[in-house]
């Protein structure tokens, strides 16, 4: 069989293809062999497939998990001072009023990523509309039902305001309504990274965030499941400490949580530097 006698790297992970048969496939991302020494040969077939406004897709590509980073660091930040003013026995407004505005900044964020996402995947990213599939309308539909969950949860607060076991249940399960839009975004954003892991030089940093979408998922799962069973354990079942120890770990929870988004932003950004960089020359 013909074996490849240049260093000719993949077109997605840039693995070297030396020595490798020229129908076979990379080794570390399954791209066929043939389809890099097609895309190195024949600029046209590259011309075709390349992306078309780089810059944007970098764009959109770092703006999701950093608004939802940002989203989780200021809705987290109302429970935490409602957390700590109960264990000293003080009382004050002002982690209502961090909350209500938690929630508010955290929608204008969304829409924010929302916004970026309709520019870089504009009908000029053929190639890359393509290859997302059906995972684009998911991350649309995710993203805008983020915002409308946000959006329902302000006008409860404004609505319901004056009605105090309305309030608490909207603080209760703030976490859990949002649980479903947030589950999508990640799952189809997953997709993004696969696709332009793939085209960038930062395959293994794709493969990285990708393992971590799973953990960020599972976590907010475990905060709403913890916002919902501390009132349950101090109010209906009178179990003071168990109570406090829920809130304790919803608290760690909601740091690895955040933690987890700034890991996950780094490795977007450095795809999204690798997507900026000039394409890869045919190795003689």
């Amino acid at each position: 069989m013909p074996t490849l006698a240049s260093h000719v790297r993949c077109d997605r992970c840039k693995y070297d293809l030396h020595g490798r048969d020229l129908f076979d496939v990379c080794p570390e991302c399954g791209l066929a062999v043939a389809t890099t020494l097609a895309s190195n040969s024949d600029l046209k077939i590259r011309a075709l497939v390349a992306l078309q406004r780089p810059a944007r897709v970098a764009t959109f590509l770092v703006a999701i998990p950093l608004a939802c980073m940002l989203a989780t660091v200021l809705q987290t930040a109302g429970p935490l001072i409602a957390f700590i003013d109960s264990m000293s026995g003080q009382s004050s407004n002002i982690a209502g009023q961090i909350r209500f505005f938690g929630w508010a900044a955290s929608c204008v964020l969304v829409a924010g990523a929302w916004g970026m996402l309709c520019v870089g995947l504009l009908a000029s990213e053929v190639a890359l509309r393509a290859e997302m599939r059906k995972w684009r309308a998911w991350l649309h539909c995710g993203l805008l039902l983020w915002v409308a969950t946000l959006i329902a949860i302000i006008v409860g607060t404004i609505q319901f305001q004056s009605q105090q076991w309305s309030m608490d249940w909207l603080k209760i399960s703030a976490p859990a309504l949002q649980l479903p839009a947030f589950a999508m975004v990640m799952i189809s954003y997953r997709r993004v990274l696969v696709v332009c892991g793939r085209r960038s030089q930062a395959f293994r940093e794709a493969g990285a965030a990708r393992q971590n979408i799973n953990l960020l998922i599972y976590t907010l799962g475990l905060v709403a499941l913890g916002a919902f069973a501390s009132p349950v354990l101090l109010h209906k079942l009178g179990w003071e400490m168990a109570a406090i120890l829920s809130d304790s770990l919803v608290a760690v929870e909601s740091a690895v949580l955040i933690f987890g988004f700034a890991y996950l932003v780094a490795n977007a950004w450095w795809i999204a530097r690798s997507l900026l960089l000039p394409p890869m020359k045919f190795e003689a």
